[in-house]
Parts: structure tokens; C-alpha cells; sequence
């Protein structure tokens, strides 16, 4: 018998801020807090647990007068299980202040639930996770130093849906990065996903007994919103974004291919182009943007206002460039028969829900053997790889 209790109730989300000095440049960490069952200690208390020592680790730092270069909201989410109500409803509320201001959306849902890193991440946040990682200790210690890095199998995945980052990087076209202890290996024990057994119990006498992993899960939480929040440039790298897309546009071509389908020949030759032009001025504006991060470095040992004042302009401007790249990617007709999704290149799989489906609209057309859809659909990406290039060149 399977007995449903259909109520309408409030949810609450909690939110906290640390202002920081540049007002219109934010960094947002979530991890929702309600359970599938009861207890839920793999997903999502793990994760509860590294977001509230983030936030002790934070509050500790302000005690001792630091305050961040840009503005974080840590948020801990209702209603997640029900369809990531509680994310969903507050993105969309503030959409205007966070299309304007949001750089980066860091996600843990289940910060551990074995022993293998996993992420899934916007390609312009990979060069940060690689760095942060490392720089944290793995728990596994089985050779002396080793760190997450070293044991990550180095797979990011591409963002699709099935946690809080759902609405900021599929809908306001914020990058949005999930991660955690997520993968098990052939040791680990068995964890009873979204079920009763996934209790403290287990986590005290399986999953988890020392508590390393969530500890190492808020280390590079915190790391990495530092990384975010204090570097005069924003830690993202373009070009990765650009290759990402060549990449996800050959496993276009290659399902097209297929004896089963007849699309002609070339007909993502202007994404192609597109997309060339792209990887050219990301790589320009990284190497910008490596150039400024050393001057800023080493300003400290000058004092001229004129050339302060020069350098902070030219840093501001491309802040806001790697700000709204992202962004640049949004369709606001949305994707067909899934409009609320407006990022052209990330997206649920249309039958599997959680897995990340890459150039969605080409997909689902070649899938149907629809040419009119591929044509309509080639013209749209061809549009907002354009609308990206000429960003990164203003």
C-alpha cells in the first residue's frame, strides 16, 4: 500500500549575507535541508553539515574584521524533494537582482555518501574546482599527501537537473557548479538512496564513521567561494567554456550521422564557425585577464591613483564580461514544449530528468528527425554563441 498525504503547507528558506564591498558582483552557495523520508543523513544532512561550517568558518573571519570583495548569500533550501520548490521560487522572485548581480551558483546537495569526488559544473567554473582541489588533503591517505585532486577521476560533468542548481544555471543562466563525496567505490557500503536506511546510524557506522569526508567536503566549499568572492578577477576561464561547446557539438554531429537519420550535409557549419570565433576571443580575454590579475598583485607596491584607478576600471569590465557570459545563452522563447528551460546548451534530458543533456534544442530535434526543428534550432545556438562573442570583445 502506498498512502500519499496531500497538504498545502508553508515552506521556509533561510538566507544569510555578508555584504561585500563590490555590491553588484555575488556569490551564492545552497544546500536544501528536507529529507525524501526521515533523517536523510547522506542527502541532504551531509551537505547541511559542510554549509553550516562554512557559514562558522565565515562568521569566524568577520569576527576577525575580514570582510569579502564581493557579496555571499548562503542559502538553505525548503522543499527540494517536492520538485526544488523552495530554489526555484526564490530565483525566480529575485530574477531581476540576480541577472544583474549573480556570478556563480556553488551547490552541495549530498556532501558525502562514500568516498569518490564527483562534480558537475559550467565549464568557466573548471579551472577553479581543479585548483581548489588541490589544495585540500584527501581523507584517503593510503599515500602520504594526496590530495582530492590527486584521487578525482577528474570527470566535471555538464549540469542537468535533480538539486538547487536547477533554476540559476537553467533558467537565469547563472553558472552553477554541484558537488560532493557522491561517487561510492568498490569498498564503500551500499547506500540506500531517498530511503529510511539512510540514517545517522549508517552514516556513523558505514558511511562515514570519522566524519573526514564532510569535513573535507566544507573545506572546499569554503576554498572555493573565497576563491570566488576575493580574487580581483573573477575566477573563470572562458576558453574551457568555448571548448566545451566544440566538444558537445561533435556528439551532435555524430548522433546526425547515423545511417538512421538524413540531415545535410554542413548543417552545423555556422555553429561551427560560430564557436571558432568564440574559443579565439576567450582565449584573448583570458590572457587579459591573467595580465590584470598580476598587475593587481603587485599594485600594492606602487602609489600612483592614476594608474589604481585605470586598473580597477579595466578589471571592473571584465568582471561584467565573465559576469554575463553565461547568460548569453538564454533563449527566452525557452526550449520546445520545456519553455521555463532557457539555456540552450544545458538542460535535463528530456526523458531522464536528472542527467544533463548538452545543445538540448539539436538533440531533441535530430531525435525526432525533425529538419525544420534542426534548422530553427542551429540559427538560435548559431545566434547566442554570436551574442557571447561579441561580449567577450566589447
Amino acid at each position: 500500500m502506498n498512502l500519499q498525504n496531500y497538504t498545502i503547507t508553508p515552506i521556509w528558506n533561510t538566507i544569510g549575507i555578508i555584504n561585500g564591498s563590490i555590491s553588484d558582483e555575488v556569490i551564492l552557495l545552497g544546500n536544501h535541508r528536507d529529507a525524501w523520508i526521515v533523517g536523510g543523513a547522506g542527502d541532504p544532512n551531509s551537505g547541511s553539515a559542510a554549509l553550516n561550517e562554512v557559514v562558522r568558518s565565515f562568521g569566524a573571519a568577520l569576527a576577525q574584521g575580514w570582510r569579502p570583495q564581493r557579496t555571499i548569500v548562503f542559502a538553505s533550501w525548503d522543499g527540494e524533494e517536492y520538485g526544488l520548490v523552495g530554489s526555484t521560487e526564490w530565483v525566480e522572485e529575485h530574477l531581476p537582482w540576480l541577472s544583474h548581480s549573480a556570478v556563480a551558483y556553488l551547490n552541495v546537495d549530498v556532501g558525502t555518501r562514500g568516498t569518490l569526488f564527483t562534480a558537475a559544473a559550467a565549464p568557466v567554473l573548471n579551472k577553479a574546482l581543479n585548483e581548489v582541489t588541490k589544495e585540500v588533503q584527501s581523507p584517503n591517505q593510503t599515500i602520504p599527501g594526496s590530495t582530492v585532486y590527486d584521487l578525482w577521476d577528474k570527470r566535471i560533468d555538464t549540469m542537468g537537473s535533480g538539486s538547487d542548481f536547477t533554476a540559476f544555471q537553467d533558467f537565469a543562466g547563472i553558472p552553477s557548479l554541484d558537488m560532493g563525496f557522491g561517487g561510492t567505490g568498490p569498498k564503500d557500503p551500499i547506500y540506500h538512496y531517498h530511503s529510511n536506511y539512510d540514517s545517522y546510524a549508517w552514516m556513523v557506522r558505514y558511511g562515514d564513521p570519522s566524519f573526514e569526508y564532510h569535513t573535507t567536503a566544507a573545506k572546499l566549499w569554503a576554498l572555493l567561494a573565497a576563491k570566488l568572492s576575493e580574487e580581483p578577477i573573477i575566477a573563470f576561464n572562458a576558453t574551457d567554456y568555448a571548448l566545451g561547446l566544440s566538444r558537445y557539438l561533435e556528439s551532435v554531429k555524430t548522433l546526425a550521422e547515423s545511417p538512421s537519420y538524413n540531415f545535410e550535409e554542413g548543417v552545423f557549419a555556422g555553429i561551427e564557425k560560430a564557436i571558432a570565433h568564440l574559443t579565439t576571443a576567450a582565449e584573448t580575454i583570458d590572457a587579459q585577464a591573467a595580465r590584470l590579475a598580476h598587475a593587481a598583485r603587485t599594485m600594492h607596491n606602487r602609489r600612483n591613483p592614476a594608474m589604481i584607478k585605470r586598473l580597477f576600471s579595466e578589471i571592473k569590465a571584465i568582471n561584467q564580461q565573465y559576469k554575463y557570459l553565461e547568460r548569453a545563452f538564454l533563449h527566452q522563447k525557452g526550449l520546445d514544449g520545456r519553455s521555463w528551460f532557457k539555456h540552450v546548451v544545458f538542460a535535463p534530458g528530456k526523458w531522464t530528468g536528472y542527467a544533463g543533456a548538452t545543445f538540448p534544442g539539436l538533440v531533441e530535434a535530430v531525435d525526432e528527425g525533425n529538419k525544420g526543428a534542426l534548422k530553427r534550432w542551429v540559427g538560435i545556438i548559431q545566434g547566442n554563441v554570436w551574442r557571447a562573442v561579441r561580449l567577450l570583445k566589447q
